[in-house]
Formats: C-alpha cells, sequence, structure tokens
C-alpha cells in the first residue's frame, strides 16, 4: 500500500462524514411504511449512501429499505463489511446541536460519530481506494449498511435472508484486536397495575442506554422534604410545587448498557428520592430491583467464565394513573440461560408482569478461524501491539445475526468510547489511521482463497 496517496482523501471524508452525522437516522414510527420500514429519517440516511455510491461509481443493490450493499466487485465468494445507520437518541447534557457535526479542538461532534457513522465512512472510504487503485480481489468485497442494529436487527436479518450469508464478515463496531465473542442479550418488557404516589413518571430514552433523564409528578405535599433530601442526594435537575403534585426532575449520565458502572441510571435515582420521603412502595421496589447494575436486587447475578458478569439496565420506566411500563436490557454470559432469567426475574419483580420480548443468546467465534488470523496479524502488524488479546464483549453488534461475523474495531483497546453519551465525537488526526488499517485488512481478506 505504499503507493496510496490516503492523506489524499482526508478532507473529502471529513465532509461526507459531517454531511451524514447532520441526517438524525433515528428510527420514527410515525413515518413507518413498506417502503420505509424504519421511518424516513433511516430511509434518508440510505439516500445518501446511494449518493456517495453513485458519485463513485459503484454498484449499489437495496434491500427493501432494510439494508443498503455497496459492491466493490462481483466474485463468487463474499466478504461483508457491515455498519449501521441507526442511532440512539441524543437524550440530554450536549453542549451543541448533536447533529450539527461540529468540528472544534480537532474533534468532529455528533450523535452517530463513534457509533457508528465514523466507521461506515471510514470502512466506505476503504472501498473507494481499492476501486480508485484498481486493486485486483479474489473474492467480492462489499460495504454494507444496516438501518436497525440499536432496536432489532431486523434490518441484517432481511439482507442476509436475500443475500445469503458471506463467507465472512466484519463490523467495525468495538474495539481492536477484536471481539471472539459477545455476552447473549434480551430485553425484557415490565407492565402492570400499582398503588403508589407517583401521578406519572417519564424515564430513560432507550433499553440499551443508562437513562440520562427522569420526571414524575409525585402526590404529595412534603416539597420542603423533598428539597432536603434532593439536596442530600446530590442530585441534578429540579423540583417545584404544582397545585397538590411536586413536579420532579432528575438527571442522570447516559453511558450504554453493557457498561452500567459508567452510567448514571436518572430512573433509579428518582425512584430513590421519592421512596426516601414517601417511603411509596413502588418507587422502593425498582430501586431494590434495579439499582445494582449486575443484577444482585433482581436475584440473577452470576459471573461465569470465560464470559464474566451478567449486567442488567432499566432502560424505560413510564408510569400513567397506575399503569407501568418498562423497557430492561440485560447481558449474560454462557452457563446460564434466558429461560432461567425470565423466571427469576419475574418472581422478584411480582406482581408486575414480565415478558421476553427480545433474546440474542451468546456467540463465541473460532480464534482459530483464517480470517480472524488475517485481521489480528493485519491489526499488529499495523499497529505494533502485539500485546492485546481478542476478548469477550458485552456489547451486541451484527455478528449476533451474521454467522463468521465479529466486530473489529475502530476503538484502541481501553479507549474511552462514547457511545449512547452526551457529546459524543471523534478525533479527527484517528480517521487516517484508521483508513490505512481497514484498507490493508480488507484487501487481505478479499484476496485469499480458504
Amino acid at each position: 500500500m505504499s503507493n496510496i496517496k490516503f492523506e489524499n482523501y482526508f478532507h473529502e471524508m471529513v465532509e461526507d462524514l459531517q454531511n451524514l452525522i447532520r441526517i438524525p437516522t433515528l428510527y420514527d414510527e410515525a413515518s413507518r411504511s413498506s417502503a420505509m420500514p424504519y421511518g424516513k429519517n433511516l430511509d434518508a440516511g440510505l439516500a445518501y449512501m446511494k449518493q456517495l455510491a453513485a458519485r463513485d461509481g459503484f454498484e449499489v443493490r437495496e434491500y427493501d429499505g432494510h439494508a443498503l450493499a455497496i459492491i466493490g466487485n462481483n466474485n463468487v465468494e463474499r466478504v461483508d463489511v457491515v455498519s449501521h445507520l441507526d442511532v440512539v437518541e441524543p437524550g440530554i447534557g450536549w453542549n451543541d446541536d448533536p447533529f450539527s457535526g461540529k468540528i472544534e479542538d480537532g474533534k468532529l461532534y455528533g450523535r452517530g460519530t463513534q457509533d457508528m457513522k465514523a466507521s461506515l465512512i471510514i470502512t466506505y472510504y476503504a472501498l473507494k481506494i481499492i476501486k480508485d487503485y484498481d486493486i485486483q480481489l479474489t473474492k467480492s468485497l462489499r460495504v454494507v449498511t444496516g438501518c436497525d442494529e440499536e432496536r432489532s436487527m431486523q434490518d441484517i436479518e432481511h439482507y442476509i435472508n436475500v443475500a445469503g450469508e458471506p463467507s465472512f464478515a466484519f463490523t467495525p463496531d468495538g474495539y481492536f484486536p477484536l471481539s471472539i465473542g459477545e455476552k447473549g442479550a434480551l430485553m425484557w418488557r415490565l407492565k402492570g397495575n400499582i398503588k403508589t404516589c407517583i401521578h406519572s413518571l417519564n424515564g430513560g430514552v432507550q433499553c440499551n442506554v443508562i437513562a440520562p433523564i427522569a420526571t414524575a409528578l409525585v402526590k404529595s405535599s412534603k416539597v420542603t422534604e423533598f428539597a432536603a433530601m434532593f439536596k442530600k442526594l446530590n442530585l441534578g435537575g429540579s423540583l417545584q410545587q404544582q397545585g397538590n403534585m411536586i413536579e420532579i426532575k432528575v438527571e442522570g449520565v447516559a453511558a450504554h448498557a453493557s457498561t452500567p458502572e459508567k452510567g448514571i441510571n436518572a430512573i433509579i435515582a428518582i425512584c430513590n428520592l421519592i421512596e426516601q420521603v414517601t417511603h411509596d412502595k413502588f418507587a422502593k421496589k425498582i430501586v431494590e430491583v434495579f439499582s445494582d447494575g449486575n443484577g444482585i436486587g433482581a436475584k440473577i447475578d452470576c459471573d461465569l467464565p470465560p464470559m464474566g458478569k451478567l449486567t442488567l439496565n432499566l432502560g424505560i420506566l413510564k408510569v400513567a394513573d397506575g399503569e407501568v411500563y418498562g423497557e430492561i436490557d440485560c447481558r449474560y454470559p454462557f452457563g446460564i440461560d434466558s429461560e432461567s432469567l425470565t423466571r427469576l426475574i419475574g418472581e422478584v419483580c411480582a406482581p408486575l408482569m414480565i415478558s421476553l420480548d427480545y433474546d440474542a443468546r451468546p456467540i463465541m467465534n473460532d480464534i482459530d478461524s483464517s480470517n480472524i488470523k488475517i485481521l489480528l496479524n493485519t491489526y499488529r502488524e499495523m499497529t505494533g501491539d502485539t500485546e492485546s488479546q481478542p476478548f469477550i464483549s458485552g456489547g451486541v453488534t451484527y455478528s449476533k445475526v451474521i454467522q463468521n461475523c465479529v466486530a473489529f474495531g475502530p476503538h484502541r483497546p481501553g479507549q474511552h468510547s462514547l457511545a449512547h453519551q452526551a457529546n459524543e465525537y471523534i478525533e479527527l488526526d484517528s480517521l487516517l489511521p484508521l483508513l490505512e488499517l481497514y484498507t490493508q485488512s480488507m484487501i487481505e481478506l478479499a484476496s485469499v482463497k480458504e
């Protein structure tokens, strides 16, 4: 690759990434249709990627609004590089418009910069470089983008059903050197009727995000006691009397649900405040069951090698006139099954009802796979990092629905991820090294026969 002028692509790549960040690719139920299964925002994101591909002379294959494949070449055996356009809700705490694509102090800000629009654009440019320099490949190479990774993964399930399985795939949606396995991921819904002093409550932005905000109206006249406890608990937000009720807003810290220790759950914080002042039984149960991010209160905690500890997050909680609705994220290791976990947490949450609505079971890839060795060797040769080893992730990527797929970068080992957090950004000086690494990795994968 010594003759490739990577720096000549930098400015255009940054502009394309900024433009993509400015499209708020959030799932939109209201605008869903058969042609736009995830709504107008994701359709706009697909249209933009299709526009880039047409500009650069690529063949594009569309998959009914679920996904888009940009085709590098058409050999029989296929390698896919798979990213997602959809992003989680911005939440609170942003210093600027989360869809501005603003550049400041060498950082490009916006929801999706790390998770995972930068990876999509970088790997697209890697494919463009391979095309521009007429690098000959023995396998078909595609850059694929889906639209619903953060919710259901039905987008890539549909793509695989139509296009078939690739011989190998990677998703640049994790850490280097690569994720050899992933914990299981499930979502429970919590429903029921309760007696509570909480007239209404609305907490969280998405099931797989540590809730950054929660608001409530509480039937109480104890405004002085609430104010004192608010201060004692050192909460961020606001509190005021509103007629015969008290309006409360509590601010938490968003983080990815697989790393609950990095966030502060505003739902738990507001319920703890309410319980401390009113001794409300419902608020107390929420705190007891969900305050521990490893599931101790829910009686489902476990720490099983090689995958380690289970994690638990009450990401959404709504209360209205005694009706409760919640969404719970859980990441679980090999050695325990979702049916047992559902039974255990159901017993603790009774009389509220628990239903299992999503379950992606744990996966483990073969460390001796030739393609995985290619990725590891390429990473080590290009970075000089020979110490870092493949690891097991608590995250959920498209590896869950594509056979022979691993998460490969873009974060360096030990680097703090800003996925799902406020003021998400990517450092501009990281883009060219990643472009070089992904270009070489894609060439190596698509140039060797099994």
